[in-house]
């Protein structure tokens, strides 16, 4: 078996989204009529990975404070709008602040913070546009550690009312299930996650006042959440002498990534509640023995392309190696194909892109793999 191939790759930043959402949350301890005011939340999202707007940063200058794009973390630009899927779930929390006379209200440091509370919501189509819609949560108990969960079937719940006074909200999708203590969440690679993060202006945590004005509802318009997971898509064309192309039970598997973060009991972790970008979903070296498979896969009618997808932590991969393996039957041989990819960062919000082709000549079977490019620049810091 003869496999040729390129260590370029191609890099597509996450996509953003516009919700129109039309209920919200759960409702606390009942209040006196007029107290408070029922909240419909209108954010957005970053990271269904759709048409690339723009292009990650030089690689090699990441690790540069000097380089102008630093700071934007492997993004030059903002992405293009897509749509959060109906059915999706999301976990949002929300704070009340005390003002303390001085400075932006917008900067959550110029408030005193009161606890934190938690509720779930349903994406779901209304009216020809997507809405959250609040659902039911339940606690459950395993090896001494509580969670929360979002109950399945979904079950609907009232809707959020809120005192008049500034709030700060933050938001993760889908609502896996996290750790009553600190609402840290399960994570690894294969998963979707999307979330705010302070580490950009447009997707951090948003402070917002609340003022009733005597009427029952007020929407609101929060940040929006971005990927933070990077995403591996392997699309596979039958080329010369091809007849027939199908993956075999074991799929693609994916090796040299991150390792999850971990909790002291051991659990995986992440901190997507907290305000504090020191606990940002960092970027960490890669691990032989840290992969992933690609188990499902769609067929295009038209072409015989195969493609698959899936979540993978970020990682730096830049002085490691990072192999991609393919089990596949081609003209109903079983076949494996190995690409190496060296000199690479996986980047959150980013989708990696393999375009490759098989052939057959003779007893020979060869992949090679092609590139794509683009350009655009917007501001994204």
């Amino acid at each position: 078996m003869n496999l040729t191939m390129h260590t370029t790759t191609q890099v597509i930043p996450a996509a953003c989204l516009a919700l129109a959402l039309l209920a919200a949350g759960c409702a606390k301890s009942p209040v006196q009529p007029g107290a408070r005011t029922q909240i419909l939340i209108d954010p957005g999202v970053y990271g269904a990975f759709a048409a690339p707007a723009t292009k990650a940063v030089d690689l090699s200058r990441t690790g540069d404070p000097a380089y102008t794009n630093y700071y934007y973390n492997g993004f030059t630009g903002e992405p293009a709008k897509v749509s959060l899927p109906v059915g999706s779930t999301v976990w949002l929390t929300y704070r009340q602040g005390t003002y303390n006379g001085s400075g932006s209200t917008a900067d959550p440091a110029n408030f005193s913070w009161g606890p934190i509370d938690l509720h779930a919501y349903v994406v779901q189509d209304a009216a020809g546009f997507h809405a959250l819609y609040p659902v039911s949560s339940v606690e459950v108990t395993e090896d001494g550690v509580t969670y929360l969960d979002v109950v399945q079937p979904i079950v609907y719940a009232e809707p959020l009312y809120l005192e008049d006074g500034y709030y700060q909200f933050r938001m993760v999708s889908p609502a896996n299930r996290i750790k009553k203590s600190n609402l840290a969440m399960q994570m690894d690679n294969g998963m979707y996650v999307y979330a705010n993060d302070e580490r950009y202006t447009q997707t951090a945590s948003k402070v917002l006042r609340i003022q009733s004005h005597q009427e029952p509802v007020q929407n609101i318009l929060l940040n929006p959440v971005i990927a933070q997971m990077a995403r591996f898509k392997v699309t596979i064309h039958p080329g010369a002498n091809v007849s027939t192309m199908e993956m075999l039970p074991q799929g693609i598997e994916i090796s040299g990534l991150q390792n999850p973060e971990m909790d002291g009991e051991g659990h995986l972790e992440f901190k997507w509640s907290s305000m504090d970008i020191r606990d940002t979903l960092v970027m960490k070296r890669g691990d032989k023995y840290a992969r992933v498979s690609i188990r499902e896969f769609t067929t295009d009618p038209a072409t015989g392309a195969i493609t698959g997808d899936v979540g993978v932590l970020p990682t730096n991969a830049y002085s490691t190696v990072s192999y991609i393996l393919i089990n596949m039957a081609v003209n109903g041989i079983p076949t494996q194909y190995v690409l190496s990819l060296n000199g690479m960062k996986f980047f959150h919000g980013h989708s990696y892109d393999l375009d490759l082709s098989v052939d057959l000549d003779g007893d020979i079977h060869v992949m090679s793999w092609s590139n794509q490019g683009w350009t655009g620049e917007v501001s994204f810091n």
